[in-house]
């Protein structure tokens, strides 16, 4: 599976649990400490249009609105969802040179590196909200799975500096019979347990 499909296959399952999802849950914690469910959607929609927003030069939240956990979804998650990825599907799509380097909040990228990114980090928070909403997480499909891992190993260790400021934490210890999955989360900093600590 291309970077590409990868992405829109992650962008639906978003699109798909964000529909499930009632407003009571939006308030749950989430794996990611300090960020509740609707905290956590608001900073990954941001993600997508930022990330879209280096191909299509279109309006996007701004970093710091990705990471402060602004509000972004309005009255209705799953239009806000799908609003977001109908833009990021449609800016990709159109990539005609993969090497073009863009201009990114992770600094200068390859067209290519970027939508790897953007689908990366779709699969990781998607799994996040999926266990902080008792969804089924048990493993994640091969391919999406392939490709997290993929950009995890290469990109993770420069994006955790042991500060505050890191985008992610240091790596947890991973159960002796964790899937996966659950051992790539426990490398991305999450603990690897059925449900989030509440």
């Amino acid at each position: 599976m291309n970077p590409y499909d990868v992405l829109v296959d992650a962008e639906r399952q978003l699109v798909d649990l964000v529909g499930s999802f009632t407003f009571e849950e939006l308030a749950l914690p989430t794996p990611c400490a300090g960020w509740d469910v609707g905290a956590l959607l608001s900073h990954t929609l941001a993600g997508i249009e930022i990330f879209a927003s280096a191909v299509d030069d279109g309006a996007a939240p701004t970093a710091e609105m990705m990471f402060s956990g602004t509000n972004l979804l309005g009255d209705d998650p799953a239009a806000a969802a799908k609003r977001a990825i109908t833009r990021s599907q449609a800016a990709w799509a159109d990539l005609a040179d993969p090497e073009r380097e863009l201009t990114t909040i992770l600094g200068p990228l390859p067209a290519v590196e970027m939508l790897a990114i953007s689908a990366f980090a779709t699969i990781v928070h998607g799994w996040d909200l999926a266990l902080a909403t008792r969804r089924p997480v048990l493993e994640l499909p091969d391919d999406l799975f392939a490709h997290a891992d993929h950009v995890a190993r290469r990109y993770v260790p420069a994006l955790r500096a042991g500060d505050d400021h890191s985008l992610f934490q240091p790596e947890v210890p991973a159960p002796a019979d964790a899937n996966p999955t659950q051992r790539l989360m426990a490398f991305l900093g999450r603990t690897p347990r059925s449900d989030p600590a509440r």
